[in-house]
């Protein structure tokens, strides 16, 4: 049983724009980018993950054993309608649903970076309830970091919410980092570049399946 504390949301509801179709049903590895990243995260310490998509999104790009028990319990689809409209309103349709749950923390992850490993997650999770148990209830946010970046995944504060709710088009959690001009002890910083591999384009994709027969 997981009792963490810390939801997640999945945003899988973009326009694949410059894929120039669907990216999570291309295949990877043995399964499709959607997915590849969908089972691994399920099997971390978040507690739930919502997955939000855009309007009559069919989910064939989720394998079927997710769909039963032990899995489905640990993943809710939400539909975003005005997901054409931009990532802010898929993060907004996310952290609607997840502030149900009164979580200590919302974790963004995103469908198109498969290769995030769980330890990663974990170890953001880990350290976001170690500050907020170290009377630090207030901390807005805690961020992976790469070569002294932050990237996602980003854990927010439920408290962050209404600045959430104040993004429109294409701004996302890092428009809620850009608020904050020191950002010391809301960074962890990571030295694996797979973990923050994204796959935007066809020569990103080519490159992610060579990465996944390895």
């Amino acid at each position: 049983m997981k009792n963490s504390k810390i939801v997640a949301i999945l945003l899988a509801a973009g326009s694949s724009k410059r894929m120039g179709q669907n990216k999570l049903f291309l295949p990877l590895g043995n399964s499709t980018i959607g997915n590849f990243g969908l089972r691994k995260f399920i099997n971390s310490n978040i507690d739930h993950i919502f997955v939000v998509t855009k309007d009559h999104d069919s989910l064939d790009w989720i394998e079927r054993d997710l769909f039963q028990l032990p899995f489905k319990d640990y993943w809710t689809q939400v539909t975003c309608s005005s997901a054409s409209k931009g990532q802010a309103y898929s993060l907004k349709s996310g952290i609607t649903e997840a502030l149900k749950m009164r979580p200590l923390g919302i974790m963004i992850l995103l469908a198109d970076q498969p290769f995030l490993s769980i330890s990663t997650i974990n170890k953001l999770h880990q350290k976001y309830l170690k500050e907020v148990k170290e009377n630090k209830p207030t901390i807005p946010f805690l961020a992976a970091s790469f070569q002294g970046i932050p990237r996602p995944p980003i854990i927010l504060s439920p408290n962050t919410a209404p600045d959430i709710f104040m993004l429109n088009g294409d701004q996302g959690a890092r428009a809620i980092i850009r608020n904050h001009s020191n950002l010391e002890g809301l960074l962890i910083e990571f030295e694996n570049e797979l973990d923050f591999f994204d796959i935007d384009t066809k020569e990103a994709y080519e490159q992610a399946r060579e990465i996944a027969c390895k």
